[in-house]
C-alpha cells in the first residue's frame, strides 16, 4: 500500500486542561480530506489530500503549538509541517498538508480496522496540543468495495495480505520466499516484517534507509505480495517471468530497473483486486493490529549507493 487516501475533515473544539480558564481555548483545528469533512473511496487507487489547519483563537496573545499528531496517519508517514513547537500569532492559522494513496479497497479497509471501530470508516483524530489543553478534529473516509470484475484469478494488494494472518500462513505453506540481498522469508514474523516495515527507515534505530535500501524494500514487498497472490490464487504476472526478473534485480544496485519492475508488480497485484476468492478459500478475519505485533523487520543497511 503506498500510502495516501481519503477521509472526513471536521472542525473540532478545544479540550481545556484547566477548568474555568476562558483563555485556555487558545488553539482550534480543522481537518479536511479533499476539501470536505467526509468522503467515500469508491474507485482505486484513491487519493486523499488531507489538510490540517491550526488557528490561534486567543483574543490578545500568541499561542504556542506544542504538538500536532495524528497517530493513524503517522503509520503512513504523516508529520506536521512545520514541526512544533512554534508560536501562532493572534487570529493567524498554520496549515499542513498530507497526501495518502489507497491502492485498493483492502488498503482502505485495513486503516478502517485500525481506528478502533469495526466498520468501513476511518475517523482518525488529529490533536493540536498547547499548554492548557488541546484542539481535536477528525476526518472520515468511507471505504466502498468496487463491483466484482471478470478476472479468472483473484489478486489482493498489500492491505489484504498485511491484515489477514491465515492467508499469509497459507502462502508460506508453499515454502520459503527468497528476497535476494534482503534475505529469506521463512516464518510468519519474517513475512509480516516485510509487509508492515517502514520503507523510509530501518527498524529499532529509526535511522533513514538509503535510497537503494528504500527501493529494494519496496521491490521486495511487492514481490512478496505477488508471490502470495500466485501461490494462493493462481494466475501469472505479465510478463510471466516478472518475479524472476525482480529477484535478479534485487541483487543489483540498479534502482531505476527495480522501480520499473516494482511498478509492474504493483499493477499485477491490483489487477484483479475485486475478483471473488477461489471456491473454498477462507481468508480468515482481518486483524491488522495482531499482524503488526508479529512483524519482525529483518532487513539490514547495505551502505551501498544506487547505480549512478
Amino acid at each position: 500500500m503506498k500510502v495516501r487516501s481519503t477521509w472526513l475533515g471536521a472542525a473540532c473544539a478545544a479540550v481545556v486542561g484547566v477548568t474555568g480558564v476562558a483563555e485556555a481555548h487558545d488553539l482550534t483545528c480543522t481537518k479536511l480530506v479533499n476539501g470536505q469533512a467526509s468522503v467515500e473511496a469508491t474507485t482505486y487507487p484513491f487519493t486523499a489530500n488531507y489538510s490540517f489547519q491550526v488557528t490561534n483563537v486567543h483574543p490578545t496573545l500568541p499561542s504556542i503549538l506544542l504538538t500536532a499528531v495524528d497517530p493513524l496517519l503517522a503509520l503512513e508517514g504523516f508529520v506536521f509541517t512545520p514541526p512544533p513547537p512554534f508560536p501562532i500569532a493572534v487570529g493567524a492559522s498554520v496549515t499542513s498538508n498530507f497526501t495518502l494513496t489507497l491502492n485498493s479497497f483492502d488498503d482502505c479497509q485495513t486503516l478502517a480496522n485500525l481506528d478502533g471501530t469495526p466498520d468501513s470508516n476511518f475517523d482518525n483524530q488529529f490533536t493540536a496540543g498547547f499548554d492548557l489543553g488541546s484542539g481535536l478534529c477528525t476526518a472520515r473516509i468511507t471505504c466502498v468495495r468496487p463491483p466484482p470484475d471478470t478476472c479468472t484469478n483473484a489478486t489482493r494488494t498489500l492491505g489484504f495480505w498485511k491484515s489477514h494472518i491465515p492467508a499469509v500462513t497459507q502462502c508460506l505453506a508453499g515454502g520459503p520466499i527468497p528476497l535476494a540481498s534482503l534475505g529469506i522469508v521463512v516464518a510468519l514474523p519474517d513475512a509480516e516484517g516485510i509487509l508492515w516495515g517502514d520503507p523510509a527507515k530501518y527498524p529499532i534505530t529509526g535511522l533513514p534507509r538509503s535510497e537503494l535500501d528504500r527501493v529494494r524494500f519496496l521491490a521486495a514487498r511487492a514481490m512478496l505480495v505477488a508471490t502470495c497472490n500466485q501461490r494462493v490464487f493462481g494466475g501469472v504476472t505479465v510478463p510471466p517471468n516478472l518475479l524472476a526478473l525482480i529477484l535478479s534485480a534485487l541483487g543489483t544496485v540498479d534502482c531505476t530497473t527495480l522501480e520499473n519492475l516494482t511498478t509492474q508488480l504493483d499493477t499485477y497485484n491490483n489487477s484483479c483486486d475485486s475478483a471473488p476468492f477461489p471456491v473454498g478459500f477462507d481468508p480468515g478475519p482481518s486483524t491488522p493490529e495482531a499482524a503488526q505485533a508479529l512483524a519482525v523487520d529483518f532487513t539490514l543497511p547495505t551502505l551501498l549507493p544506487c547505480l549512478p
